[in-house]
């Protein structure tokens, strides 16, 4: 007769076995729990990576009182910076400038402009980068013309504000912004004399949407640039500059690389761009508090379901690519993107110019609007 573990005495070693083989089975248990909770949080972090979002922002402020050269408003983080900002509502917009007075609760600033709406006592309002909205007619009273850019997903929007010149600049927008944070570029390089294309790309509002629905951070919207760059060169542009803006300064330095002939792009302007994502990620995760593991998964997953490389998203493993000139826009406030990697790109860089700024995420124009403009002019000068 066979003995079995019911009727045979129960050994010290037994025991230690039966201990084990519980033990490593508890410790299997904890492992695929811990592997599917990373796996789910890094999934959640990845959506607000990818997914776009186009919902509207927040009024948060209000409005205390005003007159035709100045308006009060409570005072926040926002609306305490100096320099030339938007002040957004619900169906209106103004351009506001230096604050002349202030108290604990409210900044009184210049009011330069009224685009669109009423201003009233009590509106609800909100501080706005961008500087101007609408289009380049009711913000900048530039004519334009709306054309179609034909991509590898369909056509693509873009404003065409013509000019005499034979270099065209191609504005490329930020990750969930539109083609109105370019109007602020736009109004210098039109008075240089150069025609601007002001794009949109897969996933913008209009434009066709990737085929997964994801953004891939600069990596396939790219792709739609150069397509706008064969638009410019089929309608009379002798050869282009590329002004991106945030992850359209991702996007634009990928274009670079990736083009076939990259002799056309005579200049690269990069506005607070994300030049490294993983450093960008790895910043943004620690202010929300959020551990490296979850950290890691997210990219890993970000990786898997963007099918993008963030290696090859870091500009500066490419920096001897870059042929051309390229000026830099960095903020040293910046919280959005990981700006130390910018500078880093910049001194690998043969031929670059930077500016620092301190206000902000893309507010190098805000803090002082002339500078920009006499520094995108003595860049553009320097090309010819």
């Amino acid at each position: 007769m066979t003995a079995t573990d019911t009727d045979t005495p129960e050994t010290p070693v037994r025991k230690r076995r039966k201990w084990l083989r519980g033990t490593f089975i508890a410790l299997g248990v904890v492992l695929v729990l811990a592997v599917a909770g990373l796996g789910g949080a890094g999934w959640y972090f990845s959506n607000e990576v990818l997914v776009p979002d186009h919902s509207p922002s927040e009024y948060s402020l209000t409005v205390e009182a005003f007159d035709e050269t100045t308006v009060t408003i409570t005072r926040d983080e926002a609306s305490e910076k100096g320099g030339v900002w938007g002040l957004a509502w619900d169906g209106g917009h103004a351009v506001v400038g230096d604050i002349v007075s202030e108290d604990d609760g409210t900044v009184t600033r210049t009011l330069q402009n009224v685009l669109s709406g009423d201003l009233a006592e009590g509106l609800k309002v909100r501080m706005d980068m961008y500087g101007y909205r609408g289009d380049p007619q009711t913000a900048l009273g530039l004519a334009f013309e709306e054309v179609q850019i034909p991509t590898g997903l369909g056509d693509a929007p873009a404003w065409l504000v013509p000019a005499d010149g034979d270099t065209w600049v191609i504005g490329v927008h930020g990750r969930n912004a539109t083609r109105e944070e370019l109007l602020r570029s736009t109004e210098v390089y039109h008075g240089l004399g150069y025609p601007v294309l002001d794009v949109t790309y897969r996933n913008d509002e209009g434009a066709p949407a990737a085929e997964n629905g994801l953004m891939s951070l600069g990596e396939y919207e790219a792709d739609d640039v150069i397509a706008a760059i064969d638009y410019a060169l089929a309608n009379g542009a002798k050869d282009v500059v590329l002004h991106g803006v945030s992850m359209g300064g991702s996007t634009v330095a990928t274009a670079a690389r990736k083009i076939e002939d990259p002799s056309v792009i005579k200049g690269l302007v990069l506005d607070s761009p994300c030049v490294d994502w993983n450093s960008t990620l790895d910043m943004q995760a620690a202010d929300r508090n959020v551990i490296d593991p979850i950290t890691w998964a997210a990219k890993r997953v970000v990786e898997f379901r963007a099918d993008i490389s963030l290696h090859d998203l870091d500009q500066r493993n490419f920096a001897d690519e870059f042929a051309m000139p390229v000026l830099l826009f960095v903020d040293t406030a910046d919280r959005t993107v990981e700006h130390t990697a910018t500078l880093d790109f910049a001194g690998m860089l043969g031929d670059s110019t930077l500016v620092e700024s301190a206000s902000g995420h893309t507010a190098t124009w805000n803090e002082d609007p002339a500078k920009y403009a006499a520094e995108l002019q003595a860049y553009l000068a320097s090309l010819s």
